[in-house]
């Protein structure tokens, strides 16, 4: 396999024609008006690389997300200011409200995805029934680890020493109950 390096010096590109390469991937996903001046269109290009760049990609996919993200927003918001105008017939202000739902609803998903693929996506387990017999342990409150891309980090050691004064119950089958995610 050729390395990102290996094929820039191989093929003779430079930073500067990747960044421009970028913007102009970018400056295709938007919508443009035919009445729309060069300097409106380059106020929207801009803006575009900001909301890419807002993202922080710091690999390959995150960086195909991203511009998946960025044109799913502005066509979103084109739906949004095109529903606006004044005049129409309620289908087409309907049909325009509707694909923007739905846009919105993309991101949404797309930004889920690119949490979980930062290690961020959360999962909640509620334990409501702990016992632990003599000799056992548990942990009773909340563990936190890195849960992500170094998931090898292991919480913090505890130490118990079962406390012989008090009767332990005869054990029960614990209840334990997940919230699934969405």
């Amino acid at each position: 396999m050729v390395s990102d390096e290996g094929a820039r010096e191989k093929l003779g590109v430079d930073d500067a024609a990747i960044v421009n390469a970028r913007a102009n991937e970018l400056a295709k996903l938007l919508w443009r008006d035919d009445g729309m001046s060069d300097e409106a269109l380059n106020v929207r290009i801009v803006r575009a690389i900001e909301h890419f760049n807002s993202l922080k990609p710091t690999d390959g996919i995150e960086g195909m997300l991203a511009q998946q993200m960025v044109g799913a927003h502005f066509a979103a918001i084109d739906n949004l200011r095109r529903a606006a105008v004044p005049g129409q017939s309620f289908e087409a202000r309907d049909k325009l409200l509707k694909q923007s739902i739905k846009l919105i609803a993309l991101y949404t998903r797309q930004l889920q995805t690119l949490n979980k693929h930062r290690g961020k996506g959360q999962q909640k387990v509620t334990v409501e029934h702990v016992i632990a017999e003599k000799g056992g342990q548990a942990i009773v409150g909340n563990v936190e680890t890195n849960g992500g891309r170094n998931a090898e980090a292991k919480p913090p050691g505890l130490e118990h020493k079962p406390d012989e004064t008090v009767p332990l119950e005869v054990p029960k089958k614990a209840k334990v109950r997940q919230r699934k995610r969405k």
